[in-house]
């Protein structure tokens, strides 16, 4: 069997999000085993971290949220750089999204003033979206992805605090993004249909498509027919932008803002389509994600990271294999290395099959 090298940029942010200090027991092999442990069973991490237990482990993740999302950026700013004259030779576009991570966990109903301050930061992050049945919350994340080729890759993380405004972060990113690679046009959908955004793109002279909110004032005004039409559309009185109505041949209604040049308005819709590639990595993403179900919005934030590196590293295969089998392989090296070094390995009290795999 060949064996995949452990990609480097995984190592480096683990090694700056975890703390290599010792105790008595347990070092960064053994927090590895139980996040590998939880993620090859499919449980949390507090039904697999028997010893140490999941506070312990997590304890050692002494990273704040803004470490780690600007780690996160930095490195992959330093990719683009690499990799400017490749990307400058192919068509990339780049998508911007939200995604959601489930919460199950109790919420702090009370007021804030009777909440410490550990629980008025964790309510900070924890939104009242539940995205599956039986969810209490959710944790809220803004994601930017470069389609280039046949390939994603995710370049930028923020999590998401409750009724944070976040749109110029998300023109001053796109803005970054363009001086460094000349994507074709960034894709948002109706959430991000917003004069102020709107107004903050066309300043920056982003290329961006937005997929519009069709209202019925909208409709009455302008009317949606199956040709193609392009108007002037005023969102506020110091915003002028050109807005694009029109059916596909489903006789589905769409309505576009965008500040592109096409031959036909009918490729706006072409175009809006590479947005699912985004939607496409998070449901690849999620796979592979560690389950935690801590509320502490640090330990999201790193397994959100975490499952967004191995897609990155994936993606940089030329002959990849399928998601699944690489990140088995990655775990079969982790383990593997840990096994070679961990001296203390009979000490360890953890609900891990693997081990005895690697053992023999």
């Amino acid at each position: 069997m060949v064996h995949h090298r452990i990609d480097k940029e995984l190592g480096d942010f683990a090694n700056k999000n975890l703390s290599t200090a010792k105790n008595a027991v347990f070092s960064v092999a053994t927090i590895l085993l139980v996040l590998i442990g939880a993620a090859q069973n499919g449980h949390s991490v507090n039904a697999t971290a028997e010893s140490p237990n999941a506070d312990s482990v997590f304890y050692r993740i002494n990273a704040s949220i803004q470490s780690m999302q600007n780690q996160f950026w930095n490195k992959n700013l330093a990719w683009l750089r690499k990799r400017k004259k490749k990307l400058a030779r192919l068509k990339c576009y780049l998508a911007v999204d939200e995604t959601h991570d489930s919460y199950t966990g109790r919420l702090h109903k009370k007021p804030l003033k009777e909440l410490t301050a550990e629980q008025r930061t964790t309510r900070q992050y924890i939104h009242k979206y539940q995205p599956k049945a039986g969810d209490t919350g959710s944790f809220k994340y803004l994601v930017f992805a470069l389609v280039y080729g046949n390939k994603k890759r995710v370049l930028r993380i923020k999590a998401i605090r409750r009724k944070e405004s976040y749109w110029l972060f998300v023109a001053q990113t796109l803005k970054e993004l363009y001086q460094e690679v000349k994507f074709e046009s960034a894709l948002l959908d109706r959430g991000f249909y917003v004069a102020e955004l709107v107004h903050q793109l066309q300043q920056n002279k982003t290329p961006f498509l937005i997929r519009a909110q069709l209202c019925d004032t909208m409709k009455k005004i302008y009317g949606i027919y199956q040709r193609w039409m392009m108007y002037k559309y005023q969102l506020a009185d110091w915003l002028p932008t050109t807005l694009v109505l029109g059916k596909d041949w489903r006789n589905r209604q769409w309505g576009f803002i965008a500040n592109l040049e096409v031959k036909q308005l009918e490729e706006l819709r072409y175009l809006y389509s590479k947005r699912w590639n985004i939607e496409n990595v998070f449901k690849a993403t999620d796979g592979i994600q560690l389950r935690v179900a801590t509320s502490n919005h640090k330990t999201r934030m790193f397994a959100v990271c975490l499952s967004f590196l191995m897609y990155n590293a994936w993606q940089a295969k030329n002959n990849r294999p399928t998601l699944l089998d690489y990140v088995k392989h990655l775990f079969e090296e982790f383990l593997k290395q840990i096994f070679r070094i961990c001296s203390y390995r009979h000490r360890l009290k953890l609900n891990l099959p693997l081990w005895g795999f690697i053992q023999n």
